[in-house]
């Protein structure tokens, strides 16, 4: 029977375009997208085209009843698509900001009728959202401030992780970047594993081993199952979201955003994770107070915590705060490669 999954984020996010990769990456998927739905059943109840940019204008009651409308329409939808597809996707929000307002965009009663089997949220950096918001009519009449979307992108998670928490189901918060395909290999077993190592003062030989590092770490379940078609094993990798440069941004938005980057990281990440892998290619490579945050963190919340350190003098905080510590990355990938068989199976879902 067909998998159900609720796909989230503001506007700008990068949701739409992850969903429809998804489809793309797999056949018999059936992908619906709430917003258009709400607006074509409005646009048909009023009898005439609404500009994009006045739809959230409408009266609460038209709204509601578009809402109604849409997931009733998936949920009568329910009993044949589920003969008829693997995956459901619902690509919809779960909060708007609107003319400075924060408006719900979700109701228990719909939510109750759809047997979601995993929650996702699509994220990113708040200036690469704001470029797309401005590509179109409402984000330019909106003009969202970076510090705007922070908050309306933390609280489309929040609230996300609100609802999936209510029923009991898993949710993760994935960058727009993230491989869609890890969904498919986290509906079937939950080892997610969060690559944490130094990003702000490394260089470019030092960016290629971590790069090489975590293309291993993906092609793992492959590589031990002896079968080209597994998929990848799903990294949290931080990477993908890289640090605001731009120039302009005040002291507010400075603080916010490292803010984030923290919340982001040490909550978001590292809670759904399984595993945390903080890796030091190099010898001479500075050690990163985020990486020590990370692994120290991750290692409070009972996860899997491996450090891979080429130092040969180094404190006892570096390795004794970890499950287990290597000098390099051969000796890791030679005792990890052993291990991921067992996690395979410890973390498969019954």
């Amino acid at each position: 029977m067909a998998k159900i999954v609720m796909v989230t984020g503001i506007s700008g996010s990068g949701s739409k375009e992850f969903c429809e990769k998804y489809r793309q990456s797999r056949e018999r998927v059936r992908i619906y997208n709430t917003g258009d739905m709400m607006r074509a059943i409005a646009e048909d109840a009023l009898n005439r085209q609404i500009p994009a940019e006045n739809f959230l204008n409408l009266h609460r009651d038209t709204l509601n009843f578009a809402r109604y409308s849409a997931f009733g329409e998936i949920i009568s939808n329910l009993e044949r698509d589920r003969k008829n597809y693997d995956r459901i996707v619902v690509d919809t929000h779960t909060m708007f900001l609107w003319n400075s307002v924060y408006q719900r965009a979700y109701n228990w009663d719909l939510h109750n009728k759809i047997p979601t089997d995993m929650f996702v949220t699509i994220i990113d950096k708040p200036s690469a959202i704001r470029e797309r918001q401005l590509q179109n009519v409402v984000g330019r009449t909106q003009e969202h401030s970076l510090r705007d979307i922070l908050l309306w992108m933390q609280q489309e998670v929040e609230t996300t992780g609100a609802i999936a928490e209510m029923y009991g189901k898993p949710h993760y918060i994935f960058s727009s970047k993230q491989n869609p395909q890890n969904v498919d290999s986290l509906l079937d077993n939950r080892i997610l594993i969060y690559p944490s190592f130094p990003m702000t003062d490394a260089n470019a030989e030092t960016t290629q081993k971590i790069v090489d590092f975590k293309n291993e770490l993906r092609g793992l379940r492959r590589k031990v199952l002896g079968n080209p078609d597994e998929w990848d094993i799903p990294l949290l990798d931080p990477a993908d979201i890289d640090v605001e440069t731009g120039e302009g941004l005040s002291e507010s938005d400075r603080d916010a955003i490292g803010r984030h980057t923290v919340k982001r990281d040490l909550d978001w990440d590292i809670g759904t994770a399984t595993h945390v892998i903080s890796y030091y290619p190099n010898e001479t490579t500075n050690l990163s107070a985020g990486v020590t945050h990370e692994y120290v963190e991750a290692l409070k919340t009972g996860k899997d915590v491996y450090v891979i350190c080429p130092r040969k003098r180094r404190s006892p905080f570096l390795d004794k705060n970890s499950i287990k510590f290597f000098e390099t990355k051969e000796e890791f990938m030679a005792f990890f490669e052993k291990k991921i068989v067992e996690d395979l199976e410890r973390f498969r879902r019954r």
